[in-house]
């Protein structure tokens, strides 16, 4: 295991204390925020809030639209160790009207297919219930090599909002992926479809108990899931508590749970993660800070090892411009409980009989964001990881068809920034970019990872029928391992979607999205192309 050297820990907090007193003379701010999803937005960029008397010290970010997204090509989710901009199609959401049912059905080139629907119950003040139905797939001939998908998805739920709030719902997905990344013309005999099919079956139920008082917030959550994958069988259950308290102007936050997951295949295996952080967020002068200790443990209950992870919790931030540009520093550290659903999701293309690690992540961050004269949001961070027990993704030689995983002790240096223009309510631009650097202890490459990352976005509101949007992504090339064992080097991936939608009346609107229009087939993991240019066109009807 590599720990970060103390000059590399001095040389952070110089960095980030230079960079403060720079920022001292200027107005700008802005933070490294993810593309949350959501099906129906209104966007609103709210101005930036300053501290008040009780602390708020999540991280910030830059208050930026929530976009929907549409993936053209299923296959490219790599999230294990950076979270990517997806190189997908960002729909802008209408501004007004937003409805509680409606249908969106389109279709494409790939003999793509796609239906989004939903259905609430609208009248009832304290109450609400609905379903929720989509699918998208492409069924282009039998041809495998042209990342062939299938995506479908049905949830329940219900709402009680007359008291405390109580939220239930149950959901299942259907995921059909092929094993295509193998050269055709080498395969004796020849693959058919139903030889090389990968189907996901994933069934959930989840329910939601808050309670909200003057001094004190609770909310429990508790749920199960049952996960299948090529005879491989697993099934989870999830208790999480979170409790908030105010103790004269500062908070005491306690955030406790537990998870239960056993796995089926040639043999069983059986693991609880429990996790215990209390944490005290409180105010001195004008800096906020937040003290408190993540404590994880794993529990191998087939082969009786146990494990407790211990860190801080160290936050502290302020505002060195009032309502404009604050500045932030912290220390952490926590476990990511990973399950076969989990990994399976990251990389769909995956072997059974997998190792399932479960990296465990000390990290030192800083940075700034905010706001000049009310239309520019920007942001900078940097962070140092050191990571235990990574995984990284390679070919298996044992069958040239999918991937398995590999684990080394690994340490991450990320610089990110952000920059969105609101150039007016009707024109929305915005950057976003990460550069990495990685050192490990024993693999030779960070297989399958980046050096950087960068995502160019713009939506434009014409009249007030035309809805124009698009976005540029690109990462860097990456390394992989071949199935001989080989290193081969995946080219760097550029890709510019624009799409448009005409709002016909009021609850008729028609969109198309035209994705990957420079039609490279790049590969989203070694031997996976993805889908050249690819056009999904449809109408919805809003109720």
């Amino acid at each position: 295991m590599n720990y970060i050297p103390l000059k590399h820990i001095t040389n952070l907090f110089l960095l980030f204390f230079a960079t403060t007193a720079i920022a001292q003379n200027t107005a700008t701010d802005s933070t490294l925020a993810d593309v949350t999803v959501n099906t129906k937005y209104k966007p609103n960029v709210a101005e930036s809030v300053k501290i008040d008397i009780q602390p708020t010290l999540e991280e910030p970010k830059v208050k930026s639209p929530t976009y929907s997204f549409v993936f053209p090509n299923a296959a490219y989710k790599p999230k294990s160790v950076y979270t990517p901009i997806d190189p997908v199609f960002i729909k802008l959401e209408k501004p007004e009207d937003i409805f509680d049912n409606y249908i969106e059905i389109g279709g494409g080139n790939y003999l793509t297919s796609y239906v989004d629907a939903r259905i609430n119950n609208i009248q009832d003040k304290y109450y609400t219930y609905g379903l929720h139905f989509k699918h998208h797939a492409a069924n282009a001939s039998n041809n495998p090599e042209q990342g062939l998908f299938s995506q479908n998805h049905i949830k329940a739920y219900g709402l009680s909002e007359k008291g405390n709030d109580l939220y239930a719902e149950i959901d299942y997905n259907r995921n059909v992926v092929h094993y295509y990344g193998y050269l055709a013309d080498t395969a004796n005999p020849p693959l058919e479809l139903g030889d090389i099919n990968q189907i996901y079956n994933d069934i959930s139920a989840k329910t939601t108990w808050s309670v909200n008082k003057s001094r004190m917030s609770n909310t429990f959550d508790i749920g199960f899931n049952l996960f299948d994958k090529l005879g491989e069988n697993e099934s989870t259950f999830k208790v999480l508590n979170f409790s908030k308290f105010k103790v004269g102007k500062n908070r005491v936050l306690l955030d406790v749970g537990a998870m239960y997951t056993q796995l089926t295949e040639t043999a069983k295996y059986k693991r609880l993660f429990i996790d215990i952080k209390p944490h005290y967020q409180f105010n001195f002068k004008k800096y906020t800070f937040d003290i408190g200790l993540n404590a994880n443990y794993i529990g191998e209950l087939d082969s009786s090892r146990n494990e407790i992870k211990l860190a801080p919790h160290l936050k502290a931030e302020t505002y060195l411009v009032p309502k404009k540009l604050r500045v932030y520093i912290g220390i952490t550290g926590d476990l990511q409980k990973n399950t076969l659903q989990s990994i399976s999701y990251e990389n769909l293309f995956l072997g059974n009989n997998l190792n399932l690690s479960n990296p465990y992540t000390f990290k030192y961050f800083a940075g700034m964001n905010g706001s000049f004269k009310r239309f520019v949001e920007f942001g900078i961070k940097i962070q140092q990881e050191t990571i235990a027990d990574q995984y990284l993704f390679i070919n298996d030689t044992n069958n040239l068809l999918n991937f398995t995983t590999v684990e080394d002790d690994m340490n991450k240096f990320t610089f990110s920034g952000e920059l969105k223009f609101n150039v007016n309510q009707n024109i929305d631009l915005g950057f976003r970019g990460n550069i990495y650097s990685y050192s490990t202890d024993t693999v030779k490459e960070v297989w399958h990872l980046p050096t950087y990352d960068a995502a160019l976005f713009a939506t434009v509101r014409l009249a007030d029928k035309i809805y124009i949007n698009g976005g540029y992504f690109a990462t860097s090339s990456r390394q992989a391992r071949d199935i001989a064992g080989k290193r081969s080097t995946l080219a760097a991936i550029n890709d510019i979607n624009v799409g448009a939608e005409y709002r016909y009346k009021k609850n008729i609107s028609g969109f198309i999205h035209v994705n990957n229009i420079l039609n490279k087939r790049y590969e989203i993991w070694n031997n996976y192309r993805a889908q050249g240019l690819n056009i999904l066109a449809g109408v919805t009807f809003s109720l």
